[in-house]
């Protein structure tokens, strides 16, 4: 069963503002451009559009995957490209959070002996 959760117009607003180029993630200027007034206070409408905000900030990552990874293997091509190191940090960052970065893989290995315990059967009356 799914519940249809229905915002009001000022959340709608606020979540749109929220990841436009005007607002770039700033919660309290998401909230002005909502309309809401400058005495509300940001935790409460966080707290409100806490699942919705999260959607958006795994929407914002997953818009900057490609570009990530474009910067990863456009510095293979030019690796004298100015400030590499801090664009390869960004990107891994990015595609990590966003489940694309390298995958780590654990060996287990168990040396211990097996030990088995026959039980009598159990009795019943």
């Amino acid at each position: 069963m799914t519940s249809v959760i229905s915002h009001t117009a000022k959340q709608q607003l606020f979540l749109d503002a929220l990841l436009s180029e005007e607002v770039m993630g700033d919660l309290r200027t998401a909230m002005r451009v909502a309309g809401y007034s400058d005495n509300t206070k940001i935790a409460h409408t966080a707290k409100e559009l806490r699942k919705e905000i999260k959607e958006a900030t795994e929407t914002l990552l997953a818009m900057y995957a490609p570009k990530a990874a474009y910067a990863l293997t456009s510095i293979l091509d030019n690796p004298d490209t100015f400030n590499a190191r801090h664009i390869i940090s960004a990107s891994k960052e990015i595609l990590d959070r966003t489940g694309l970065g390298a995958k780590s893989q654990i060996d287990l290995e168990a040396n211990a002996p097996s030990t088995i315990f026959i039980l009598p059967p159990k009795q019943t009356e």
